[in-house]
């Protein structure tokens, strides 16, 4: 249920952006918290929205969100209390959508 969820609210978060590519910068190697995003890619639940999603795994994963501030990319998985970190530093990051671990 949360896969279907957290797949969703990106999906639903997508019109803002106004355009049909989008690359999506994680915060680490793929691994089970980019389950939903990694699962709606896979289910063409993005390609039947007209959506284009690339998925790039970071090779600095710190780097994410201040490549997105940047404009070399379109959304970034960060942790939140990095969120509030980059507030500090001046950029100017969004929050989406919150995914929590239930286990």
């Amino acid at each position: 249920m949360k896969y279907l969820f957290t797949a969703a609210a990106l999906l639903v978060a997508t019109p803002a952006l106004a355009q049909d590519k989008m690359t999506v910068l994680l915060d680490w190697f793929i691994n089970p918290d980019h389950g939903p995003i990694i699962v709606a890619k896979e289910l063409g639940y993005f390609a039947a929205q007209g959506l284009e999603v690339e998925i790039v795994p970071p090779a600095d994963p710190s780097v994410p969100p201040k490549l997105v501030a940047a404009g070399r990319g379109d959304i970034a998985v960060s942790y939140q209390p990095n969120q509030h970190l980059h507030v500090a530093e001046g950029l100017p990051p969004v929050l989406v959508w919150a995914m929590h671990s239930f286990r």
